[in-house]
């Protein structure tokens, strides 16, 4: 049985490491996701402040500049009146998104990453993620948790696995059966 002991030891052990591990990236991951984020906000921005200047040239709200576009006979006015309402909504859930993660805390960060997350953005994060070894109070906050989750799930694992084999037969006591036979 020593050598199943030494193998569930490594195993417990590369767990919670892998655990540790991949739970620290998430700042890393975190910050780059915002950098794109940014990026993303910064050109939607700069794309809108060219309407909004078109706009302001002939005397119109943005909100007024668009409705002339819609409310068009022009079929290609009415879509670039869509187009830049399109633009205009994805500026705000950008910002609404930016903001909230920006405001987010050490401790809430992973839950309104969730909530705000833009797939997309994320993805192209992905592809281009650098990791890094965390080196500030979060980093080793999520490494921690990542270690207690790590092990966590393999230990949850190994109970799974080895219920079936750790239950033991019931033992039936005939000695005090037959003591109080006798004392009949």
């Amino acid at each position: 049985m020593k050598p199943l002991k030494f193998l569930d030891n490594i195993l417990d052990r590369i767990a919670a490491a892998l655990g540790a591990v991949t739970l620290s990236q998430f700042p890393q991951f975190y910050g780059q996701y915002l950098q794109r984020l940014g990026g993303h906000l910064d050109e939607a921005k700069r794309a809108l402040d060219l309407y909004i200047r078109a706009a302001e040239d002939l005397g119109l709200t943005l909100e007024d500049y668009i409705l002339e576009h819609l409310n068009s006979s022009s079929e290609i006015f009415v879509s670039s009146g869509q187009v830049i309402e399109a633009l205009l909504d994805r500026y705000n859930e950008l910002d609404q998104s930016y903001t909230a993660l920006q405001g987010a805390t050490i401790y809430n960060r992973w839950l309104i990453f969730i909530q705000e997350v833009d797939w997309s953005i994320a993805a192209g994060t992905w592809n281009n993620f650098m990791p890094g070894i965390p080196t500030t109070v979060e980093g080793l906050t999520y490494a921690l948790s990542g270690l207690l989750l790590g092990w966590g799930i393999y230990a949850l694992l190994k109970a799974v696995i080895t219920f079936p084999f750790n239950r033991k037969p019931q033992k039936l006591n005939f000695s005090k059966h037959e003591s109080i036979r006798g004392e009949h």
